[in-house]
């Protein structure tokens, strides 16, 4: 059983919000000033944040089209 269109668009943008939500926090937590060790700044490793978000985002677009070309191969076939 395939979910519905409307249930996987509101998937979709629930984890759109979160990863733009997501995204300004791990910038302004790399911005902090790092002092020793302890304090190491996350700067050079907001782009991998921002890769890794947008790979799901592309993933999740994927599992979509994929559910969609069942659901019309599976109305083609009668089933």
């Amino acid at each position: 059983m395939l979910p519905s269109k409307r249930l996987l668009l509101r998937l979709g943008l629930i984890f759109l919000l979160l990863v733009t939500a997501a995204v300004p926090a791990v910038a302004h937590q790399a911005a902090a000033p790092a002092t020793g060790l302890s304090g190491q700044s996350l700067r050079p490793y907001q782009f991998v944040f921002v890769a890794y978000a947008l790979a799901w985002v592309l993933v999740l677009g994927w599992v979509v089209a994929i559910a969609r070309r069942m659901a019309r191969l599976e109305r083609r076939l009668g089933g």
